[in-house]
């Protein structure tokens, strides 16, 4: 499962297409940005939320997700052509990356 969920985030990221996933039940839809392994060793994507459902109390802005807890996985077929301010690529809380925008 993991392969197939890192294969899809790595072409959405090269792509630069928004992504779409459940995450502890909340809906997100994300500019993704960076793949790769924080430092307790967990699979993790960094990206911008553009929106959230049930919740509009998440704010917009950078967030990391835990790969274990994404499901639904979605590519859009709409694209993003900016990194949002504040973007790292080389992120000091990732031991390992994997792709980046």
């Amino acid at each position: 499962m993991y392969s197939i969920l890192l294969e899809e985030l790595s072409k959405a990221i090269g792509a630069r297409q928004f992504v779409e996933f459940t995450y502890k039940e909340h809906t997100y839809v994300i500019e993704p940005h960076l793949l790769g392994q924080n430092h307790r060793r967990q699979d993790c994507l960094c990206g911008w939320s553009i929106e959230s459902s049930p919740s509009p109390n998440i704010k917009t802005g950078w967030h990391c997700f835990l790969l274990q807890d994404i499901k639904s996985l979605k590519t859009l077929d709409k694209r993003f052509s900016k990194t949002r301010p504040g973007y790292d690529p080389y992120d000091s809380t990732m031991n390992r990356i994997y792709y980046r925008a």
